[in-house]
């Protein structure tokens, strides 16, 4: 019987739009370079929205509010056991708006014309579909409803009976 297991990655981002731009996180590596939403890996026992609000602040020094589910994408190579399932939130800024910043060093935050995505290797490749987010108006295309685990429920009378 063939092994199927495939690891499961789960990332939360955030799109936050400010008039004709976006806010991209530019990587830097020893290789080359790209751009991707600003987001990463929830820590244990932290909700999706509350990773992306702290994951935009600690890699911009934005404060945001998630407003809805922007999209959902999936990113896994034919063949390969590892696939990564994206959350990607639309956001809006809290108060004061301010310019991100730089503040790990090989992340730099910018806000990048919607019209000049196509010249950057934005990974995963998604200018057309923040275009069209934008274009739009931005209103979010899903719901997040949250975490929505509960107790099960046992059927009155069920439980430990007495003299069994």
């Amino acid at each position: 019987m063939a092994d199927h297991a495939t690891t499961v990655d789960l990332r939360c981002s955030a799109v936050l739009f400010r008039e004709q731009a976006v806010l991209l996180v530019h990587r830097g590596y020893d290789s080359g370079s790209d751009w991707v939403l600003p987001g990463g890996t929830p820590l244990p026992g932290e909700s999706m929205i509350a990773c992306a609000r702290r994951e935009v602040r600690e890699e911009t020094g934005l404060s945001v509010d998630p407003v809805g589910v922007a999209f959902v994408l999936e990113a896994a190579e034919p063949g390969g056991t590892m696939r990564t399932v994206d959350l990607v939130f639309l956001v809006t800024e809290a108060p004061p708006v301010e310019p991100p910043r730089r503040l790990e060093p090989a992340l730099d935050p910018r806000f990048t014309a919607l019209d000049r995505l196509h010249e950057l290797d934005l990974r995963p490749p998604l200018a057309g579909y923040l275009r069209g987010l934008h274009d739009r108006g931005a209103d979010p295309s899903g719901i997040y409803l949250g975490n929505l685990w509960r107790p099960t429920r046992r059927p009155a009378g069920a439980g430990a009976r007495s003299g069994a």
